[in-house]
């Protein structure tokens, strides 16, 4: 995890810096950025991307045996896609009581066959401290804009 968050503290992007790895034990597989601004897709969100490569990496439909490490709580999109690839275990930094599905808003696993072993919290206020600092660089940019209107 500690890994992934790291990744997350240095990313330089326009997209939200949320980091998703999967592994199978000790192997990385795959991991991934947010990339909805970069590649103008809503849906490229860290999970799916590593959910996507990782699929393809091991040329399987499911990832029964992997976890997944993302620094922030899954939205319902990719809450719904690592319960359709069944994924073992998810570890997550950040509570998101507003977009988040894991443990807040529609709790995509209280209402499924499937459901994988979830951790949450890891690291919380180092992860929450990634999201915020982006979203207050965007903020402080756009008034900075606005003043020179």
């Amino acid at each position: 995890m500690d890994f992934v968050i790291k990744k997350a503290e240095n990313l330089s992007s326009a997209d939200v810096p949320v980091i998703a790895a999967i592994s199978i034990g000790d192997d990385l597989i795959s991991m991934e950025n947010n990339k909805v601004e970069i590649a103008n897709c809503s849906f490229y969100h860290a999970e799916f991307l590593a959910v996507q490569e990782a699929l393809r990496i091991l040329n399987t439909r499911y990832l029964s045996n992997a976890s997944l490490y993302v620094t922030l709580e899954p939205c319902s999109f990719c809450a719904t896609v690592l319960e359709k690839v069944r994924i073992k275990e998810i570890f997550f930094g950040a509570y998101d009581p507003k977009c988040g599905a894991v443990f807040h808003n529609s709790k995509i696993f209280d209402h499924s066959l499937f459901r994988p072993n979830i951790i949450g919290g890891i690291q919380e206020s180092r992860c929450s401290k990634i999201v915020e600092r982006f979203f207050k660089e965007i903020r402080k940019s756009k008034n900075e804009r606005n003043k020179v209107k």
